[in-house]
């Protein structure tokens, strides 16, 4: 099975047109219709995120949380 990949309009009476390139004519084809929607959650700037979130493992070492972690899992 061959696969192609284009974007095209659905147009007001619901017709795709299909590019003359690909060669499918009088052909049993699969569709499948993604809708593609843009993201509606904000985006952030790094540097707002480093502000946020800087500092919250200060005074923490995770290789001794992940040594308690895996000692309390395995029961040593």
């Amino acid at each position: 099975m061959e696969a192609y990949k284009f974007k095209a309009k659905v147009s007001e009476n619901g017709t795709i047109t299909i590019p003359e390139s690909f060669g499918i004519k009088n052909r049993e084809i699969e569709v499948i219709i993604l809708n593609e929607v843009a993201p509606s959650v904000e985006r952030k700037s790094m540097k707002s995120f480093l502000e946020k979130y800087s500092g919250v493992l200060k005074g923490v070492d995770p290789d001794h949380l992940k040594w308690d972690y895996l000692k309390e899992k395995h029961g040593l």
